[in-house]
C-alpha cells in the first residue's frame, strides 16, 4: 500500500477576532474561545478520496489553502491580528512494509510557506488486525 492521506486538519489560533469564524471556504467544524482573546478555528481539509496519494493530496489542498490564506485574501492581515495556522497532516501506511517514503509537492510547500502556515505530520501504521477491524 502506498501511503495514503488519512486526514488533514488546519488549525487557526487567531488573537483580536471578533465576530463569527471566517468561512474558509466553508465554516469551521470547530470554533473555541480562550483566554486573553483568543479564538482557535478548526477546518477539516481531508480530502473526500480515503486512497488519494500523499503527493496528490497535497495537490488538492494547496489550492484550497492558496485560496483561502494567500497573504492578499486572507482574512487574518488585519495588524491588530495575530494569528498562527497549523496544518495537521495524517499519513497513513503498511506497517508490513520494511520502509515507506512519499514527497511533498513543491507547489504545496511553496503554498505553506506563503501563507506562513507550520505542518505537523503524524504518521499512522496499522498492524493487521486494525486493518482487518479486528482490533
Amino acid at each position: 500500500m502506498e501511503p495514503v492521506a488519512l486526514g488533514v486538519v488546519l488549525r487557526i489560533d487567531v488573537r483580536g477576532w471578533n465576530g463569527p469564524a471566517p468561512r474558509l471556504p466553508g465554516d469551521p467544524v470547530r470554533s473555541d474561545e480562550g483566554a486573553e482573546g483568543l479564538r482557535t478555528f478548526i477546518y477539516d481539509l481531508s480530502p473526500k478520496d480515503p486512497t488519494l496519494s500523499v503527493a496528490d493530496a497535497c495537490l488538492r489542498i494547496a489550492s484550497k489553502l492558496e485560496r483561502m490564506l494567500a497573504p492578499e485574501r486572507t482574512p487574518f492581515s488585519e495588524p491588530h491580528h495575530a494569528a498562527r495556522c497549523v496544518l495537521e497532516f495524517g499519513v497513513l501506511a503498511d506497517r508490513e512494509r520494511e520502509s515507506f517514503a512519499y514527497s511533498w509537492p513543491l507547489e504545496f510547500l511553496t503554498v505553506l510557506a506563503d501563507a506562513q502556515i507550520e505542518l505537523n505530520v503524524s504518521h499512522y501504521l496499522p498492524t493487521n488486525d486494525e486493518e482487518d477491524g479486528d482490533a
